[in-house]
């Protein structure tokens, strides 16, 4: 921008003075103008007889390789004197003590030529290492574990940014265990250039071990005991770093505070104990939000959901969320209450309505519903569940109102390596319900579900995506059984190249009623394309059947994918290979599937 402002500005000082004062000066203008605007051209350093992190090491650290051609002779002429100490040094890093360097320097009348031939030598190894604990440390196991560990680079060749990693190694881990006083006394690397050897000795005074001191929680939002439940710091536990983490996560997971400060205060520690102090700021209590978009299964839809994350200071909390499509519509309300421990478990009564209205069915039903939440240590999820409910449907040629009581349970594992974009992870659901036909449930039967997605990058930019699903059903009066209940496939998370739910058993007269038993199985390829777009492949198959009747369906297509910054949105074209409705089914839908 500079340069074309100082352009405009000789343009213009060259048309005063060419009408002020003839032609005369209009030629140093003009040459000003091609001496400004032309290209920089770079000079050539070449660099020969290394390759790899070697050669690259030093590109990075020769500061000639950096000059123009436009550079005056005298500072290129320093530079290249001084280029032997900034090739040793950077050759030093990697372990070569002993390179030789041949070089050259050429100027002509355009620009100047560098040629450095370097023979790098043999790589310095480590032939000891030597690391003492001195303190509380030397009889710690994390610190004996990492010890072999260091000890083991005996052998190895020597790497300046590995000597650095292994004292940022022992430090890293002083800090987070407590000895807050650690430091070495002896830190060497000692290289005999002579035979290509190193000698690593590290002496390392940790001193006592801290301990947690007095905890003060300052906050005015829930009750004392309650937010002592989400505190791990204890006073007289040894001091730990993973615990200062762990609290903090565990308090802001919880959704009532908007600002956590949590401050050691390692400089007033006193007989080995370390104060913390915990400030807990409100957050925003009441949460909205609404949307809109469209699926190819359900059409457009509608979403609105409500939170009240602080009822009341003992925690309970409420969320509402209403859905609504021309084929699937929901609302349903939850009422919160923390447990014994608030970051992972939950008792939870609510309430829902669903009304349903696929071609093949009707359905309308109310849930009256408790729920005991656990979240496990390993990552598993846990609802265990009693349900009240009443359904109104119609499929094929019958209708029934049933009341059911249905105790169960489901079982959840998502493991992902980016919440918005996951190339590597897998996901798994277990799901178990059941009724015992009594004056208050009209139907006995006794059903399980399990559902698998796993996907893992593949080479080129691609990813491979395997999905299953397998369900079984046991009834004794399949006609009542309640459509939520029975099995269905087809559509974007089924069996592509067929109807939303438009897969399964039909009745003397042709209608899909649903069955007792669905297997599915998909395999599809993605290709990145671009940074956000890319490709894929797929075949899809399975169906719901009952047992000694199945049927398999399979559908083939392509798609392309959007990585959006809301998430994935996926379009595919699917055919299916087995008799259907139509000859190609479009789907639409965003999200992950883990």
């Amino acid at each position: 921008m500079r340069l074309i402002v100082i352009v405009i500005n000789l343009i213009g000082y060259a048309v005063r003075t060419i009408e002020s004062r003839k032609v005369r000066t209009a030629y140093p203008t003009f040459a000003l103008l091609l001496y400004l605007s032309a290209p920089v051209t770079s000079a050539d350093v070449s660099i020969n007889g290394l390759s790899g992190e070697a050669k690259k090491n030093v590109q990075l650290t020769l500061s000639l390789a950096k000059e123009q051609c436009q550079t005056p002779e005298w500072k290129i002429r320093g530079l290249f004197n001084k280029a032997d100490d900034e090739i040793y040094r950077a050759l030093r890093a990697l372990g070569y003590y002993n390179p030789a360097v041949k070089k050259s320097l050429v100027f002509d009348s355009k620009c100047w030529q560098a040629e450095f031939t370097i023979e790098r030598g043999p790589q310095t190894i480590v032939s000891g290492v030597d690391i003492t604990l001195n303190g509380d440390a030397r009889d710690d196991p994390e610190f004996q574990k990492l010890r072999n560990s260091l000890l083991a680079e005996k052998g190895k060749a020597l790497r300046h940014d590995q000597y650095e990693k292994m004292k940022s190694r022992l430090e890293a881990l002083a800090m987070e265990r407590g000895y807050l006083d650690a430091a070495f006394s002896e830190k060497e690397l000692l290289v005999d250039k002579a035979n290509n050897t190193a000698q690593v000795k590290l002496v390392f005074n940790t001193g006592k071990r801290k301990v947690f001191g007095a905890v003060t929680v300052e906050q005015n939002i829930l009750n004392s005991e309650l937010v002592d439940r989400f505190i791990s710091i204890k006073r007289g536990d040894f001091y730990s770093s993973e615990q200062l983490a762990k609290t903090h996560a565990a308090l802001s997971k919880s959704g009532y505070f908007g600002r956590i400060d949590i401050v050691p205060d390692t400089g007033n520690s006193r007989e080995g104990q370390v104060p913390v102090g915990i400030k807990l700021y409100p957050g925003k209590r009441h949460h909205y939000s609404f949307g809109i978009g469209y699926d190819t299964d359900k059409g457009p839809l509608f979403n609105a959901a409500y939170i009240n994350r602080l009822v009341n200071r003992r925690g309970h909390f409420i969320d509402a969320n209403i859905d609504i499509t021309p084929v699937l519509s929901t609302a349903d309300a939850e009422y919160n209450v923390p447990l014994d421990d608030p970051a992972n478990d939950f008792f939870s009564v609510g309430a829902g309505f669903k009304r349903e209205d696929v071609s093949v069915y009707r359905s309308k039903a109310a849930k009256l519903s408790a729920r005991l939440k656990h979240t496990f240590d390993s990552g598993w999820k846990q609802t265990l569940f009693i349900d009240s409910l009443y359904e109104d449907f119609t499929i094929g040629s019958t209708s029934n109102q049933v009341y059911l009581l249905v105790p169960g349970g489901s079982w959840l594992r998502s493991v992902a390596d980016s919440t918005m974009r996951p190339t590597r992870g897998y996901r798994l659901e277990l799901n178990l319900a059941g009724s015992y036909k009594n004056p208050i449930s009209e139907v006995s039967f006794a059903q399980g579900s399990i559902s698998a997605v796993w996907t893992h990058p593949m080479p080129w930019r691609g990813r491979f995506i395997a999905r299953g699903e397998q369900g079984a059903t046991l009834v004794d009066q399949f006609d009542k059984l309640p459509t939520t209940y029975r099995f269905f496939a087809g559509g974007m998370n089924s069996v592509r190249g067929y109807a939303f739910r438009h897969l399964g058993p039909k009745d003397n007269s042709g209608n899909v009623i649903g069955g007792k038993l669905l297997s599915v199985v998909s395999v599809e390829y993605e290709h990145y394309l671009f940074d956000d777009w890319g490709v894929a492949a797929f075949i899809d198959s399975g169906n719901a059947y009952n047992p000694g009747n199945i049927r398999l369906k399979t559908g083939v297509g392509v798609g392309v994918r959007w990585y959006s910054p809301i998430g994935p949105i996926r379009l595919d074209v699917a055919m299916p290979l087995s008799e259907a409705d139509s000859s190609f089914q479009i789907h639409f839908a965003a999200g992950t599937r883990l």
